[in-house]
């Protein structure tokens, strides 16, 4: 099967024999757009078809996904379908003994040629995957290759690397959303969790896939002098993002002090970005975390952010722009609603590995441990990320064995001591945040804290939510921790 009207008839067929339901015309219309990854979204499917947008929207195109999803064994969006079919057709080629349902409703003759078809299909698939092996989308998972080197954790896990477990759904929105004029992305999660490294993968599926512009504007960067100017901030903006994108223009021009920063810093994109570039920007704002440091510049800020989203609805220049916002900690200063950029878009929060990720990411260190020594480590750690890969790699490399490990995880000759002393520094920095932290390590059961303590702890991964309240978020932290400030407070 070489053309598309092949390939989709196929997949038709497959629906019928698994599901019993024939897809309708307006169905068909969806799936041959979605094969083809046409930008096109329901409303304008509809209007070319005479429909209103919700009949697509709320009806035809849910169930095409539906049946799609029962067909092939898992989710189906218009983001997977090619992955998911190639898999489908994959896993069914390498089972020697499987043969298609035989259906009442279709003739020797028409089963034969779909049994034909598949494996031409099938042969098709293999061929490809074996030519495109070496030059994979960087953003997709990989499996590790017997007796790879294991590159050492970093704060981020490389866009090619093995290593990299995916977020449930998560990544797959974020994939959907940014092709969404005026999208806005919010991620959020503790320090290591894992927020780099998803906005990456979503940065490269942009550029990649999409062909989009990227830039990434990272607020550690910043002079200190500029996160406390709310002028020089928004010029350091401009001037790195016209950089990044190569092209040309003197801030000057558009920086007039009457007008203001926020309306000069406007002008300025509009004109030098907006309005030069012909494709849809990505902009991921990463550790935006620096500027809630500073409460009076991050509500200008972010009531810019707002406003930039606001525009995406109304101007056609605007709708380029889509915004991926990543940050560490929640945003605690006040913001009015309707300049708050807290209550658009998607939000994602990312959560501890659970048991299936961590065995995962085990088994692509090609290691073997126990069920009770991976949920010993998965207790020990919370499901951290970086924690997780980090026992994995000294397991690996054999530096340690997994007692040893246990043994000297919560001390300072571990393989943790660099997260627990640095954790450790910036407690010290604030005796009030280590009271606090002191209330939840000697609490047996969940507590309430002031507010603005329990995001900084949160954001410092050493402590997790239930409801309004919280507990210490790993053994490790509890075993560590307990001893430090114990000593501090009971000399």
């Amino acid at each position: 099967m070489d053309n598309t009207d092949e390939i989709l008839e196929f997949i038709e067929n497959i629906i019928f024999i698994n599901t019993g339901e024939h897809l309708n015309d307006t169905q068909k219309i969806i799936l041959e757009e979605s094969w083809n990854k046409s930008k096109k979204t329901y409303e304008q499917i509809a209007a070319e078809l005479g429909y209103a947008g919700s009949y697509i929207k709320q009806g035809v195109g849910p169930k095409l996904w539906r049946l799609l999803s029962k067909t092939f064994g898992e989710k189906v969006t218009k983001i997977n379908l090619h992955s998911v079919v190639n898999r489908w057709i994959k896993s069914k080629a390498n089972q020697q003994s499987y043969s298609f349902k035989k259906s009442p409703q279709l003739s020797s003759k028409k089963q034969a040629e779909l049994e034909s078809a598949y494996l031409a299909y099938a042969e098709s698939v293999n061929q490809e995957n074996k030519k495109e092996s070496s030059c994979k989308c960087v953003y997709e998972d990989k499996k590790p290759l017997a007796g790879a080197d294991l590159e050492f954790p970093q704060d981020s896990v490389a866009l090619d690397s093995a290593l990299y477990i995916s977020r449930g759904n998560h990544e797959e929105r974020c994939y959907q959303t940014i092709l969404n004029p005026g999208a806005f992305i919010r991620i959020k999660a503790p320090r290591q969790m894992g927020k780099t490294s998803l906005m990456n993968r979503v940065l490269a599926y942009a550029a990649k896939e999409e062909k989009y512009k990227t830039a990434l504007l990272h607020f550690q960067q910043a002079d200190s002098s500029i996160l406390t100017d709310f002028n020089r901030l928004l010029r350091w903006i401009c001037i790195n993002l016209t950089r990044q994108l190569k092209l040309e223009s003197d801030i000057n021009d558009y920086w007039d002090e009457e007008l203001g920063s926020k309306m000069s810093c406007n002008l300025y994109i509009q004109a030098c970005v907006l309005q030069q570039i012909d494709s849809p920007l990505v902009l991921a704002l990463e550790e935006v975390n620096e500027i809630i440091e500073h409460p009076q510049i991050a509500k200008e800020f972010f009531s810019l952010l707002r406003f930039w989203h606001e525009r995406t609805k109304a101007d056609a220049n605007w709708q380029k722009l889509r915004l991926i916002m990543v940050h560490s900690t929640e945003i605690y200063i006040p913001l009015d609603i309707n300049q708050s950029p807290l209550n658009v878009g998607l939000r994602i929060e990312l959560e501890p590995f659970n048991k299936e990720q961590v065995q995962e990411l085990m088994l692509r260190h090609q290691l073997d441990l126990n069920a009770d020594d991976l949920n010993k480590l998965t207790n020990l750690v919370g499901g951290h990320p970086y924690l997780t890969r980090l026992a994995f790699y000294y397991l690996k490399c054999q530096e340690l064995t997994f007692t040893e490990l246990l043994e000297t995880a919560a001390t300072d000759a571990g393989i943790y001591r660099d997260v627990l002393q640095r954790n450790l520094r910036l407690l010290y920095k604030d005796n009030e945040l280590v009271e606090a932290f002191k209330a939840v390590l000697d609490a047996d059961e969940p507590i309430a804290l002031e507010q603005i303590q329990g995001f900084k702890l949160h954001s410092m991964g050493l402590i997790n939510y239930h409801g309004n309240q919280v507990f210490v978020s790993c053994d490790l932290y509890r075993q560590y921790f307990q001893e430090y400030l114990n000593y501090k407070f009971n000399r």
